[in-house]
Parts: structure tokens; sequence; C-alpha cells
């Protein structure tokens, strides 16, 4: 008891000496026992440890030593990692957390638990980088009045044409311990929201706003895009775990800075297929706020897995000098 009482004396206040993760315990003529404390968390909770049955196993291991070899080997401390005939481990449980003692020809090696080693060694990282792409559909609403999209209008859309197209550099970082299903993420995004019409109109900018004529001939393909810079924001809600899949919940906005739009119409002149391109702000608002929702299962809480999406723009699509109804869009697909 009274080694064990030094022992626990002279640890504790090398500690509190040093930031030093050894310790060497002189006795006897000429020996020494040498103490690794792998994580400093460890020096407050190593008074709890049973010693007693640390020197029992530590002389066992000598003795067996002694007898086998003759005398203790001096190997490297990869060779001890990885050769364990070289070295006796057991378990301790101190401060309600597990301690496994690894007596080897180097000296007594303490290490944390399982999971107290992946913090250590950074396998899991409280913040991730991602990078989503989402593949959808695009439409609008008109006034305000959800499900209610134009029909025999000349701005109506063609529903399997009007594709959206987004991805971004995100970051999602995980609230709380590492088995917390709370995540946020955010980032910058980029995205094309591709607008099908589904007669032969198009959208011309006039000085009274916008007009969508009939064009001259029949028109295999006329289209508006908009291309946006966005900041989104979501809160995650995620119960996937490494190996098990999980429900994956998501909910936020986004607010993004429309960088480009332009129309493109294709037509066949003289069994020859031609394209037109028109670059204008077509009375587009600038910017866009919405909001966004998310579904889906994976098996990692900080990839995207496979889910869907849903988009909807709170502010209308095209400015109020537009002449045009209040057309509020919305896009819906498959985030990967």
């Amino acid at each position: 008891m009274l080694m064990v009482g030094f022992t626990l004396f002279i640890t504790s206040n090398s500690f509190a000496q040093s930031q030093a993760d050894t310790v060497l315990i002189d006795f006897g003529d000429s020996s020494k026992v040498t103490v690794y404390i792998q994580n400093p968390k460890d020096a407050k909770e190593i008074r709890n440890l049973d010693w007693n049955l640390i020197m029992q196993r530590t002389a066992n291991y000598l003795e067996e030593a002694h007898q086998n070899n003759g005398e203790i080997e001096t190997t490297s401390e990869e060779k001890i990692e990885t050769d364990s005939k070289k070295e006796d481990s057991f378990e301790i449980e101190g401060n309600t957390k597990t301690r496994t003692i690894i007596i080897g020809s180097r000296g007594i090696r303490i290490e944390r638990d399982d999971d107290d080693k992946e913090d250590r060694n950074t396998f899991w990282r409280r913040t991730r980088h991602q990078i989503p792409i989402d593949f959808g559909l695009n439409n609008y609403f008109q006034n305000g009045n959800f499900g209610e999209t134009p029909t025999g209008k000349p701005y109506e859309l063609r529903s399997w044409g009007s594709r959206y197209f987004a991805f971004g550099s995100m970051f999602k970082t995980q609230i709380g311990g590492k088995k917390s299903p709370f995540l946020i993420q955010y980032g910058l995004e980029v995205s094309w929201n591709n607008f099908m019409f589904s007669g032969d109109n198009y959208a011309l900018e006039t000085r009274n706003g916008v007009d969508f004529p009939e064009y001259e001939t029949s028109l295999d393909k006329s289209k508006l895009t908009a291309a946006y810079i966005n900041l989104p924001l979501m809160v995650h809600l995620d119960f996937a775990e490494n190996n098990k899949r999980g429900l994956k919940l998501a909910f936020g906005g986004y607010a993004g800075y429309r960088v480009g739009s332009y129309t493109k119409i294709v037509y066949y002149d003289g069994g020859d297929r031609q394209k037109d391109k028109e670059h204008s702000n077509f009375r587009l608002n600038d910017w866009r706020y919405g909001v966004r929702a998310e579904i889906g299962i994976g098996e990692n809480k900080f990839a995207s897995g496979v889910r869907l999406f849903f988009n909807y723009d709170i502010n209308t699509l095209f400015t109020e000098n537009s002449n045009l109804p209040k057309l509020n869009a919305f896009s819906f697909g498959i985030r990967l």
C-alpha cells in the first residue's frame, strides 16, 4: 500500500508540473516503472485505478519475461504495438470509464476506451465538407395559390421539360456529441432554373413588361433559364449511423442572387435545326429567397445519402412591372 500511495503521489505531481505523457518511478537499487498516459484527461482519473492489480500484473509479466528470455528485451514502440507476445493487457473500470492497461517491455501504457480513441485520432470530426448535387423539375404557382399552376396561358410550362439543377460547396456541423442527430448545413450553391414553355410561345422583354408571343413557326423547344448563386442554411435531424441506415430530415431556407438569364428557342428551317439565344434580365427579380425541406435515408450523418427535396421561392419570379401575375417558382427532385 505504501508503494501504491507513493506511485500515486509521484504520478499526480508529475502531471501537475509537466505536460509530458510519460512518468518514471524509481524503486529498488536500479529498477524503475514507466507509465505512459496518452490523453491528458486521464491525469485526474489515474487516482481511481486499481494500482494493486496493475503492480501484480506487472510483476507477473516481468517474471514470465525472465523465465522465457532470461532478460527483458528492448523493443521499439512500433513492435510493442503490433506484437501481442511482448505485452500483457487488461481492462480496469475507473470513474465510469474503461481503461486498458498494457504492460510491455517498454513500460505501462494506459489507453482510453474505443470512443475516446476515435476522438484522439480524429476519426470523428465535428464539421465535414461535401459537394451535394440536385436534380429535379421546376414550375411555379400563380397568385400564391399552392397547387395551382398556369394552364392555358402562353407562359404555361412543360412539367417534364422544366428542369432544375444545382451543386454546391457545403459544410455540415454536428451540434452536441457524436451521436447527436442535430446538424447544421451551410455553404455556397449555384443553381439553374429552366422554365420550358409548353406551346410555341417564347419570352420577350418589351417596353411594357414581358410578353409571350407565338413564334412564326412551330418550335421544338422554348425555354427561359435563370442562374443563381445561393446561400442555404439548413437544420438537419439525422438518425443515420455508420453501416446502419436511418431517417434523414432537414428544413431551412436560402437566399440567392441572379447572375444570368437567357431565352433559347429551337426550330427547324428548311430541314435544318436552328437555335436562337437572347440574354437579358426579362424583368426577373435579381434576388430570390425561400424555404426548403428534405427527407431521405442514409448510413452516415455527414453524407447526403439519397433524399427528396422541395424548394419554394417566397418572393415572385418576375418583378411587379413585368405585367404578369404573381408567379412563385418551386422545384423538387433528388439530392445526391
